[in-house]
């Protein structure tokens, strides 16, 4: 009983901590390598909190898909975050199969898409086109990276993968978290896909699907992107911890705190490599993607010749 207990405050306090700190920590991050001593933070919980309690603006276009978008995105986040083995190798409550994430995500994003041209924006019909052809293009790169994971585990289920005991093959880990996180990259539209900086519209992609959100719906839509990117930097995290056996032999509680150092180290050469990076042609963003695409088959092929 206690350890259930334990289990569901860890599990409350990372969904309602981590996401808004691994935000600060990478906006820190790109703060001092610009020499710049950049926002608290902290600041994020301040942002969502600032936006909780300003009112909405509407557009006289807007339906109820408007307002339901943006509850179903927190909600397919919050589930995502409960069974995904992000935060501990093995989820907390239930399975999660590999292919359930990656459709409960193509759901999260349909919605958000039909949000964007539910209000007539010209800006959210480029952002939802741009956004659906960059899921078409990522989605192959994302699903083999851990399908290459499940044949050596002999599952799809993620608590199954993550939970093995396998550590052999060290350099399918690293393969699979590596195309994982490239492909993560451009299904949160970050460097060098898209500038969550950017002040331009025409060239946005996450940013111009929300820009019609305020107040509440817009708290919600950030919160749950923040979400996201904790579930998907937390597979990679997974997959890197993996590689070093050793982990996995000390305390749980020792093995989340190290966890969350993952997360965080991610969360820092994100913030590095956008302060370095600087945003594709629209034209060469299919060649980022097929990188992530090249490393996920070379991650099958050595997960297929591990099969007996």
């Amino acid at each position: 009983m206690s350890r259930v207990f334990l289990d569901i405050a860890f599990l409350s306090l990372s969904l309602v901590l981590v996401p808004p700190f691994l935000t600060g920590v990478i906006r820190k991050t790109k703060a001092r390598l610009q020499n710049r001593i950049g926002a608290p933070l902290l600041q994020p919980f301040c942002d969502l909190l600032k936006l909780f309690r300003k009112e909405e603006t509407l557009s006289n276009t807007a339906s109820w898909v408007f307002r339901f978008s943006s509850a179903l995105s927190v909600s397919v986040a919050l589930f995502l975050a409960i069974v995904v083995p992000w935060s501990t190798p093995r989820g907390h409550f239930g399975p999660c199969d590999l292919f359930l994430l990656l459709y409960l995500l193509a759901g999260m994003r349909l919605f958000t898409l039909l949000a964007a041209m539910d209000t007539a924006s010209p800006f959210g019909a480029i952002a939802a086109s741009r956004e659906a052809t960059l899921s078409f293009l990522v989605e192959p790169a994302a699903i083999l990276s851990l399908a290459a994971l499940g044949i050596v585990a002999q599952s799809s289920d993620l608590n199954v993968i993550f939970a093995s005991t396998e550590h052999k093959h060290l350099s399918l880990w690293l393969l699979s978290g590596t195309a994982f996180l490239l492909a993560s990259l451009v299904e949160l539209s970050r460097m060098p896909i898209d500038d969550p900086t950017t002040h331009l519209e025409l060239t946005m992609v996450h940013e111009a699907l929300i820009l019609e959100a305020s107040g509440k719906n817009l708290a919600l839509l950030e919160y749950a992107n923040s979400l996201k990117l904790c579930v998907l930097f937390g597979i990679s995290a997974q997959c890197y911890l993996h590689a070093v056996p050793e982990v996995f032999t000390l305390d749980p509680l020792v093995v989340g705190c190290v966890n969350s150092i993952a997360l965080c180290l991610l969360a820092c050469l994100l913030g590095a490599f956008e302060s370095l990076a600087v945003k594709l042609n629209w034209r060469k963003a299919p060649e980022f993607i097929a990188y992530a695409l090249t490393l996920s088959f070379v991650a099958s092929i050595v997960a297929a010749g591990t099969m007996p």
